[in-house]
């Protein structure tokens, strides 16, 4: 199942794309996900997770949020820990 989550702020991600889905992928592991893969399209402003089964609303709620929290401390909205 993938889920796709659009990236606010494309200009801001233009300025600094993200360069290793890697880390997303990690960032995702370390709030309790696992994906099977992470892919992120700069030019569209978007990150597509792909899982093994179907997330419930919940869940999907959550990937967003963790998705977003990653891309925020890339383009220097919030600090990083």
């Amino acid at each position: 199942m993938s889920y796709e989550i659009p990236l606010p702020m494309p200009d801001e991600l233009a300025k600094k794309p993200i360069r290793n889905a890697h880390e997303i992928h990690k960032h995702l592991i370390e709030n309790g996900f696992e994906p099977i893969a992470v892919v992120v399209d700069n030019a569209n402003a978007k990150i597509n997770v792909y899982f093994d089964h179907e997330l419930n609303d919940e869940k999907k709620k959550k990937l967003f949020e963790a998705v977003l929290d990653y891309y925020k401390k890339h383009i220097g909205i919030t600090k990083t820990e």
